[in-house]
C-alpha cells in the first residue's frame, strides 16, 4: 500500500501549517511525509497529496501542479481561504478534500484520518451546495428528455466496465491494472465518456449512470 503524503508548498503561504502543523500530524498516521514545491517531485507511491492553495489564481497553479503529476493518489487542498465556491469546484472536480487557513490540528487530524479510511473532507454547506448542483442537473436532464426525444447514449462496453469500477471507487491505477490496460487508456475512454454523456465530471458520470446503467452498478 502506498504509505507516502506529499506537502506541495506555496513560494508565499500565508501561515506555516504546513510543514510545522500538518506533516507531525501526518507522521503520527505512519506515513512517510516529504514535501516541495511543484508535481513533479511527487514520487509514484504517494497516497495523500496536499497542495497548499492560497493567494491569486489558486486553480490555475492547482491545474499545473495536477497536470505535472505521474502518480494517481488522492488530492486534498489545505490553507485554502474561505471560499465556498473553490471547495464546491474542488468536490466536483474530485478533489477529496479541504482545509481551511483556519483549521486547528484537532480538524486536520480528524480529516486526515477520515482520508485515510478513503472518505471525503468537505463542510456540510459544500456538500449540500455539491449535491443540489447535481439534483438539478438531473432535473435538466429529465426535462430534455420530456420535451424532446433524444438519441440514446451508445457507451461501449469498455467504457461501461470503467464506469462500474469507478462506482465502486477504483481509482485509474486500479482499473487499469483490473483491465489490464494503462492508465492513459483508462483516462481517454473517460473523457469519451463524458463527452457522450455530456457530463462535465466523475461525480455527474457516476450520478447519470446511476440513472441510465443501474444494473451494471450493483
Amino acid at each position: 500500500m502506498n504509505n507516502t503524503a506529499f506537502i506541495i508548498l506555496n513560494t508565499n503561504p500565508t501561515n506555516n501549517s504546513g510543514l510545522e502543523v500538518l506533516k507531525p500530524l501526518l507522521t503520527t498516521q505512519g506515513l512517510n511525509v516529504m514535501h516541495g514545491f511543484d508535481g513533479k517531485e511527487v514520487p509514484s507511491n504517494t497516497r495523500l497529496l496536499f497542495i497548499e492553495s492560497n493567494g491569486d489564481n489558486v486553480w490555475q497553479r492547482l491545474q499545473m501542479h495536477i497536470a505535472e503529476l505521474k502518480c494517481d493518489c488522492d488530492i486534498i487542498l489545505f490553507n485554502i481561504c474561505e471560499n465556498t465556491e473553490l471547495a464546491n469546484r474542488a468536490l466536483l472536480s474530485g478533489i477529496r478534500g479541504v482545509f481551511y487557513e483556519t483549521d486547528n490540528a484537532d480538524v486536520l487530524m480528524k480529516g486526515i484520518r477520515l482520508l485515510l479510511d478513503n472518505q471525503l473532507w468537505f463542510r456540510r454547506d459544500v456538500m449540500c451546495s455539491a449535491l443540489n448542483r447535481l439534483l438539478q442537473f438531473n432535473k435538466e436532464a429529465i426535462n430534455q428528455i420530456t420535451d424532446a426525444e433524444l438519441e440514446p447514449v451508445k457507451l461501449t462496453k469498455r467504457e461501461r466496465a470503467i464506469i462500474s469500477l469507478m462506482s465502486k471507487g477504483a481509482k485509474n491505477k486500479e482499473i487499469a491494472d483490473e483491465l489490464n490496460i494503462s492508465p492513459h487508456t483508462v483516462k481517454t475512454h473517460l473523457y469519451s465518456a463524458f463527452r457522450k454523456t455530456n457530463c462535465r465530471n466523475r461525480i455527474e458520470l457516476l450520478s447519470w449512470a446511476q440513472y441510465n446503467m443501474p444494473n451494471e452498478l450493483r
